[in-house]
């Protein structure tokens, strides 16, 4: 993925780097004035450096931009510390004290939910990754603090495949955006699942790019895992994995079959035991998740846009019908049209899910967290890509 003409990458690469130094500066400017902010004024340094050395062609300057809004974001993300604003985590950790007793967290009634009295609706893989978390001795409620923080770790990894200038753009926005700092680390779980779906695209992307056939068949097989797992962690993740297996099939059928039954195997494996144990109460739990919320409320195009109040519309019980129709329609027209890249699939894969966040009757902040990261990688790819064939080609990428 390094291919393209010098010429081209260095273009591309400076054009990333100086708008990716922007937000440096921009948070270099602000903070308290009244009390000394090294923070603040090391982000504007490195900003006007990195803007500048790239303005000049100088290679330190990828570089300066990209470690600075790296730190930039763990520092954000650290500071924000045990965030217990939603209850998901709560619940979450109810159910592994109840898993940790012997008992099925499907058939509890938890305390911790928002109003209290609630059941535990979310699949077997989130109990996996944060028991898993817990085991390691690390605290349940930071679990997903550190997920962000290795999230921006992983987008940092592809630069040697993008360049350093659109891996820096990838975790700018990323790393300043107060918003995005505080709800993934909010005591929601999607932050996680995130970061599992970064392992999966991360660790598929350096197995086109290595050479060593332990590594090739390692990441190969990490990332089916992980795409595998985070479809038992959050269910919406379910397109975006369908779109990614698509173009490998389409790439290698052959090899794809491994794949793709390694990643339902995963998912199998953490769902099976639980359905098992008590098929009424699993399904009913994790499939009554999805009625939970009857209302019209959230970032979604009926609450946003038409302000429309529940009760008050006979449009609201043909919300789903509605949505369902339109993630059909487009799943079949992106279907069709297969993708030129690893990136381009896996964006189409997050277009689906964006789609039904933003048409769904209740849509909660945290769900668009969970996509900001993966369609900065997405889109880092997918750039890299038209980057490489403008370049083989000599002339623009349609």
């Amino acid at each position: 993925m390094n291919g393209g003409t010098p010429g081209l990458r260095d273009s591309v690469d400076r054009i990333a780097l100086i708008a990716a130094g922007l937000p440096l500066l921009i948070i270099g400017a602000g903070g308290n004035y009244e009390y000394p902010d090294p923070v603040h004024f090391l982000a504007l340094i490195a900003g006007i450096a990195g803007i500048a050395g790239a303005l000049v062609h100088k290679r330190w300057a990828g570089l300066t931009i990209l470690i600075a809004v790296l730190a930039l974001g763990v520092y954000m993300r650290a500071l924000a510390g045990d965030n217990r604003a939603s209850d998901v985590l709560l619940t979450t950790n109810e159910a592994l004290g109840v898993l940790g007793s012997g008992h099925n967290p499907y058939t509890h009634v938890y305390a911790m939910t928002n109003p209290p009295g609630g059941l535990f609706g979310y699949p077997p893989g989130e109990l996996a990754f944060y028991g898993l978390a817990h085991l390691l001795g690390a605290n349940v409620f930071r679990v997903d603090m550190l997920a962000g923080i290795l999230g921006l770790g992983l987008i940092a990894s592809i630069a040697p495949l993008v360049g350093d200038g659109l891996a820096a753009l990838a975790i700018g926005p990323l790393a300043v955006a107060v918003d995005i700092v505080f709800h993934s680390t909010d005591g929601s779980n999607d932050t996680a699942a995130s970061f599992l779906v970064l392992v999966g695209i991360v660790a598929l992307a350096w197995s086109f790019a290595t050479s060593a056939r332990l590594a090739r068949q390692t990441l190969w097989f990490t990332s089916a895992v992980a795409f595998g797992w985070v479809v038992a962690f959050k269910e919406y993740a379910l397109p975006i994995t369908v779109f990614v297996a698509l173009f490998l099939w389409r790439a290698d059928a052959r090899r794809a079959r491994g794949w793709i039954a390694v990643a339902l195997a995963t998912a199998l494996l953490f769902v099976l035991p639980f359905l098992a144990w008590n098929p009424v109460a699993f399904v009913s739990n994790v499939g009554g998740a999805l009625l939970v919320h009857q209302n019209i409320w959230g970032r979604n195009v009926w609450h946003d846009l038409i302000s429309l109040e529940p009760g008050e519309v006979a449009i609201a019980p043909l919300i789903p019908a509605i949505t369902l129709a339109a993630f059909v329609g487009t799943a079949i027209a992106l279907w069709r049209r297969p993708a030129p890249s690893l990136g381009a699939a896996f964006l189409q894969g997050c277009a689906l899910v964006a789609l039904v966040f933003v048409m769904a009757r209740w849509t909660t902040s945290v769900y668009y967290i969970f996509l900001m990261p993966l369609t900065m990688v997405g889109v880092a790819l997918t750039l890299a890509a038209e980057r490489e064939r403008a370049g083989s080609s000599g002339t623009p990428p349609a």
